[in-house]
């Protein structure tokens, strides 16, 4: 648990600081961490049998990441067409497995730009500050509360499967929690709406934290690691830390969109 906060008290100013200050900073921090997280999950799917191009798959993976921040430039629609001819082009003259490599390549270039995407248009809207910290503490606050909870009254596995140690009472401490945050925050910020909808709110992005992490999880399971990496000292790797994120703050994108117009 030391170790924990202690990477945390040391990661934290790294990423907040940036995203207050929103604009190239924003954009350097996300190069930065799809880049890191592109790799991680390219070595995972090496360990699962499934090798990917990571020479092709990380560049195309950038490129969606900016239809986020240039869309005007960098429309999605002919960088999703270029991207899948490119990795095609490259699988043809693979002599083993050249299916497995080129579906491997758009799996992890598709799975993290497309998402990543939404998560770095969502910090350039209007009020995105706002928004962005809406999902990011939804999704700190189910992550802390359940695996709080989990250690000190979880008795019933949810999915040892995947997850050995999540439980559904670590579960459900989560969801509360990211119910309340939510509910607060549109409360008392200049986001829309009542601290009944923040409530409801909160609650889908708690299920679909859940869901982001079992997406991690499985890919693990079948690398067979603990971790996506070891940058984070007792925290794992960068995969680890936005696996719950990469499902959640798309989801405080398309809530937005539906408050706002």
């Amino acid at each position: 648990m030391k170790q924990r906060i202690l990477a945390a008290l040391i990661a934290l100013p790294l990423v907040l600081i940036p995203i207050w200050l929103g604009g190239l900073w924003w954009v350097a921090l996300v190069t930065l961490l799809a880049v890191w997280a592109g790799w991680e999950l390219y070595s995972l799917l090496a360990q699962s049998g499934y090798p990917a191009s990571l020479w092709l798959g990380i560049p195309w993976l950038l490129l969606l990441v900016y239809t986020g921040w240039q869309p005007q430039r960098l429309p999605l629609a002919p960088i999703l067409v270029l991207g899948v001819i490119a990795t095609l082009i490259r699988a043809l003259y693979r002599t083993e497995k050249p299916l497995v490599y080129w579906l491997s390549t758009l799996a992890g270039a598709l799975y993290l730009g497309t998402l990543i995407a939404q998560i770095t248009a969502l910090r350039l809207a209007p009020d995105g500050l706002w928004w962005l910290l809406l999902g990011l503490l939804i999704t700190w606050g189910n992550d802390t509360l359940a695996y709080l909870v989990g250690i000190t009254l979880g008795r019933h596995k949810l999915w040892p499967r995947l997850s050995p140690k999540k439980t559904w009472e670590g579960t459900l401490g989560g969801w509360v929690t990211a119910a309340l945050i939510s509910g607060a925050m549109l409360a008392s910020t200049p986001l829309p709406g009542s601290f009944a909808l923040g409530l409801l709110i909160g609650l889908g992005g708690g299920v679909l934290a859940l869901f982001g992490d079992l997406s991690v999880s499985m890919i693990k399971r079948q690398a067979g690691v603990k971790d996506s990496s070891h940058l984070f000292p007792g925290h794992g790797g960068l995969l680890d830390r936005l696996d719950s994120i990469l499902f959640v703050i798309p989801y405080i994108s398309l809530v937005m969109q539906l408050l706002t117009r």
